[in-house]
């Protein structure tokens, strides 16, 4: 598994380590997110509109392009199916009258059922038949040697439907993968004291046959301090989830982004964080452009005692791309609000893509009694925020996100959103890599070119980030080749490899 990537890291405070690296095995669109700038205001708890945006409750998926269910009819009797292979390598089929969400309530039951299992090149490896089947209107049947890109046909007797009528249904389902999920944590470079911080963790589902559930949370020193529940992470896509958080203890301190999905699995990224007192004029910043490329390799073969026999081979390649820029900074003194303007540009390899001017910004209290300011660019899939500080001083915060969503936290909404009523939100991303508009990944240079100028009564603070950006490459992790051999009923005392 390899991956090339730029990242660049440049601190007037220190020099801060690169992040953890994300492992993904499949496609996932590069769309950017940002979240609006609001003040406080009552929404619905289902369709929350923002400024420049769109926030949705995180009831609703955003999309689900997973591998539908296998599905058949005969009458009124109407079946629905899917082979997962699980991590112990056997295939659990399973088949429901009803809904494969809901299997409990399946109505009528199966009393028999044969199930015919094909290579990926449509050669049979065997018919079984299950007679005499109890347990209603869901079956599960437990099928070895069968991997993914394998398909099963199943034929079913189904009764108690169609009154006394016995229905036959037949689908055909193909072997899918599960979903697995990783999570890669992007940590403040700098953070300070009673200032609010920016923490991420962009979660891809890497299997790429079905979505999943989770809780994204975030915890400091062992502790949970804040969440995003029931986010959803399509298959093969990438999420973000956005938490905000203001440590109140020097020193060094344990900041680790962690999943939990409904399958019960958790994976987990993160890192150490030196968390500084003294209130001076400074910035931080970071660049990851990263590419990471995922080869994988099928391969069986069988063979009868008539001398028969079949060598089949596949290898499939899938590459990701996600690109994110996040700057920081600290005035050594707070902002007298209202600002007077805020001047910002950024730009790489000698092209301004960004520039902002922003005249007479207020602010609004955060839950801590912070006063804070946000600005969304949802042309540049980016946010910018600059709050005061609980112990003096002023932070700054410039952030694009990767995912094809951002998923908003509790704290994150409080803070940056002012909701009053829902919070488990997400912002829909702009679609860089379709259209000509919006946080396209861009063509980045040896340096990332920030600007930024805050004026207010007393006076102005400029800021001039200039962030390398260095390529670097290796291989993060290899599965060995596993080969596995068994002697299905189909090949007549033969014997399958795979």
């Amino acid at each position: 598994m390899s991956k090339q990537a730029q990242r660049g890291i440049l601190s007037r405070f220190t020099t801060l380590a690169g992040a953890a690296l994300l492992v993904a095995l499949a496609a996932c669109s590069d769309d950017l997110a940002s979240p609006a700038a609001r003040t406080p205001e009552a929404r619905a708890a289902k369709l929350l509109p923002t400024v420049g945006g769109r926030l949705v409750s995180n009831s609703v998926k955003y999309r689900d392009t997973g591998a539908p269910h296998a599905t058949g009819r005969s009458g009124s009797a109407r079946l629905e199916g899917e082979a997962e292979l699980g991590a112990d390598g056997i295939t659990r089929l399973t088949i429901t009258t009803g809904s494969l969400d809901d299997p409990a309530h399946a109505p009528g039951e199966i009393v028999k059922a044969q199930i015919k299992a094909f290579a990926p090149d449509g050669g049979m490896l065997y018919v079984r038949n299950y007679n005499h089947l109890s347990g209603g209107g869901t079956q599960t049947f437990l099928l070895p040697g069968l991997s993914h890109g394998f398909r099963v046909q199943v034929q079913a007797n189904v009764r108690g439907i169609d009154r006394n009528r016995t229905d036959v249904v037949t689908l055909t389902a193909g072997v899918t993968s599960p979903p697995a999920v990783q999570v890669d944590a992007q940590l403040p470079p700098e953070p300070r004291t009673g200032q609010p911080v920016v923490i991420t963790g962009v979660v891809s589902e890497v299997n790429g046959d079905a979505g999943t559930r989770a809780d994204c949370q975030l915890w400091v020193n062992g502790q949970l301090v804040d969440q995003a529940t029931g986010i959803w992470v399509n298959a093969g896509d990438a999420v973000t989830c956005a938490f905000t958080h203001t440590f109140t203890e020097p020193g060094e301190q344990q900041v680790e982004v962690r999943v939990v999905t409904d399958g019960g699995t958790v994976v987990s990224d993160g890192g150490t964080v030196n968390v500084g007192t003294a209130f001076v004029t400074g910035w931080a910043g970071q660049v990851q452009d990263r590419s990471v490329s995922t080869t994988t390799v099928f391969a069986y073969n069988w063979s009868k005692p008539d001398g028969s026999h079949k060598e089949y081979s596949n290898t499939e390649v899938n590459t990701q791309r996600d690109q994110s820029i996040s700057a920081q900074g600290t005035w050594s003194r707070a902002a007298q609000f209202p600002l007077a303007a805020i001047d910002w540009s950024i730009e790489s390899n000698g092209v301004e893509w960004q520039t902002e001017r922003w005249l007479g910004v207020a602010a609004v209290p955060n839950a801590q009694g912070q006063q804070c300011l946000t600005r969304d660019m949802p042309e540049n899939g980016a946010t910018f925020f600059l709050c005061n500080g609980l112990q003096g001083g002023a932070t700054w915060g410039y952030q694009r996100f990767a995912g094809n969503v951002t998923y908003h936290s509790e704290g994150y909404s409080n803070v940056f959103d002012g909701l009053t009523g829902e919070q488990s939100v997400y912002s829909w991303n702009n679609g860089y890599t379709i259209y000509g508009y919006g946080g396209q990944v861009r063509n980045l240079g040896s340096e990332v070119r920030i600007r930024l100028t805050v004026t207010d009564a007393e006076g102005s603070a400029t800021f001039s980030p200039v962030i390398p950006v260095t390529a670097f490459s290796g291989v993060l992790s290899v599965t060995p080749q596993n080969c596995v051999t068994t002697t299905p009923e189909g090949l007549a005392g033969g014997s399958l490899t795979e």
